[in-house]
């Protein structure tokens, strides 16, 4: 009898393992670039997480870039002008990392990695 039951409980914590930390998915959040602005800003996410730039041309169909206006470790590279189509980067270091559109000037983002 006390070995069916030492087996139950064995059973049973096996299946109780609940969230490791090699089991935590990274996510990807997207970027839109809303006429002459980028949305979400900020936007927080964990590091190890993708950031994917949606592009539409913008209020002179230009169309944007992303030039990283933070130089920490670990930024990511900048994204050439896109009229249309997106760009993944992935941010692996904790940081707040800002950034802007040289077409248009004022248009500014921030990715803060938490």
């Amino acid at each position: 009898m006390r070995v069916l039951i030492s087996a139950a409980v064995a059973v049973v914590a096996i299946g109780c393992g609940g969230d490791s930390p090699t089991s935590v998915k990274n996510r990807t959040y997207d970027v839109f670039t809303v006429v002459d602005a980028f949305s979400p800003s900020p936007l927080d996410i964990a590091p190890g997480d993708t950031v994917r730039w949606n592009f539409a041309g913008g209020s002179d169909a230009m169309g944007h870039n992303v030039r990283f206006t933070t130089t920490a470790p670990g930024t990511p590279s900048q994204i050439p002008v896109r009229k249309s189509g997106t760009e993944f980067r992935i941010f692996l270091t904790r940081g707040d990392f800002t950034y802007s559109c040289d077409v248009h000037p004022g248009m500014n983002g921030e990715i803060v990695v938490k």
